[in-house]
This record gives C-alpha cells, sequence and structure tokens, in this order.
C-alpha cells in the first residue's frame, strides 16, 4: 500500500538527516578532520605549530591576556573551542564573535543569554589542535554539539549572531544549525555591558 512506501520513504529521509548532523558533530570534534579542509597555506601553518595546551613561555592569565593566548587549529578550532565554553559558576553558554586581531592573535568578545557577563579572550590559532586547558572563570565541555558563535567581526554583536552562526555552520560542518539560545540574548543588556567593558581596556581594531 502507498502507507507502507510513506513510512519507508520518512525513514530515509530522517537517516539522510541524521547522517547529515553526525557527519557534521565528526567534524565540529575532530582537529585531523578540521584540518584536512584548511586551505594549503594555513594547514601548513597550523600543522607546524607548537601542539599544546598552554602556549611555551606564555605570560599572564591564560586566554585573557594577549601574552597568553589559547592555542587552538585555525579558525574552525576557535569556532569549536569557544562553542565548548560555559561559565564555571552558573553553567551558563557564552556567545562569540571576533572582535579583531592583535599581532596574529585573535580576540574575541563573549556575552551570556542575559547579556550581563561579558568578555574578551585571547586565541592563537596556529597550531594543531585546541587546548584542553581552559581559562578562569570558565568550564569545557567534552565535545561541542551545537556552535555558540562566530570567527567573523559582526557590527551589532549579539544582534543577528543565530542566523550568522548558521551561515558559518554551514561553510564549516555543511548544515546550517546554530544553539537556538543564541537567539534569545537579550541583546540591549549585552550591548551596554560590551560598551562598558570597551570603554575600560585599550581600543581594539575592529575587523572589516
Amino acid at each position: 500500500t502507498m502507507g507502507f512506501f510513506d513510512a519507508f520513504f520518512k525513514e530515509q529521509q530522517k537517516t539522510k538527516s541524521e547522517e547529515i548532523y553526525d557527519n557534521a558533530l565528526q567534524i565540529f570534534n575532530s582537529a585531523e578532520l578540521q584540518n584536512k579542509s584548511l586551505p594549503p597555506q594555513l594547514a601548513e601553518k597550523v600543522m607546524s605549530g607548537e601542539d599544546c595546551d598552554i602556549i611555551s613561555g606564555g605570560l599572564g592569565r591564560f586566554g585573557h591576556d594577549v601574552t597568553n593566548p589559547i592555542p587552538v587549529n585555525g579558525p574552525s578550532g576557535e569556532f569549536v573551542y569557544l562553542s565548548r565554553l560555559r561559565l564555571r559558576r552558573t553553567g551558563s553558554m557564552v556567545f562569540f564573535h571576533k572582535a579583531g586581531s592583535s599581532d596574529g592573535i585573535d580576540v574575541f568578545e563573549l556575552t551570556n543569554a542575559s547579556g550581563k557577563f561579558v568578555d574578551r579572550l585571547y586565541l592563537d590559532m596556529y597550531h594543531p589542535r585546541c587546548s584542553r586547558r581552559y581559562p578562569d572563570g570558565y568550564t569545557l565541555e567534552r565535545e561541542a554539539v551545537f556552535p555558540r558563535g562566530v570567527t567573523t567581526h559582526l557590527d551589532d554583536f549579539p544582534k543577528g549572531l543565530y542566523k550568522a552562526i548558521k551561515k558559518e555552520a554551514k561553510v564549516r560542518l555543511g548544515i546550517d544549525v546554530a544553539e537556538k539560545e543564541s537567539d534569545c540574548i537579550d541583546i540591549a543588556v549585552s550591548q551596554a555591558s560590551l560598551a562598558a567593558m570597551r570603554a575600560k581596556s585599550p581600543h581594539m581594531k575592529p575587523l572589516k
């Protein structure tokens, strides 16, 4: 009967989308797969970087000071590492975009759903894998599930973040997914908190 074929077809469809998601999850959690998809010049730089959790000679607070950035593998490593961070105190997720770069070190701004929390972290993407360490005030989930930010600069961050994440996920993971909570950030509160943080610190050159 038609019913049987409908059911069979639905089953096939479901399996296909599950397969796409499983593939995405694999890429999201494999430095090896991420490194394979890098452009040759960047891949060479990433692969020849120090394989470490903390950079040799790093000075200051891990991740919080530009002199002690978090080692990760390329832009995909940034995308994955930051998507695994949670606030230690509350367990809440953080959302991010790239604020700028300073001498080859990338600077990311982070916020949470309430917008009351903001922070800035420094990452060095020329390493073969992501660090297993996390900065003070954070914990690191065992694996990344949904992307929570972007490795590009958003002028009105966190406004428009959800759509921007889906766009980047499509490129990096082959599927347009994003953490749903990234669509529920209190934009006004977050932007006020970010403005206060930026006013207090040395001016970051925004990326264009």
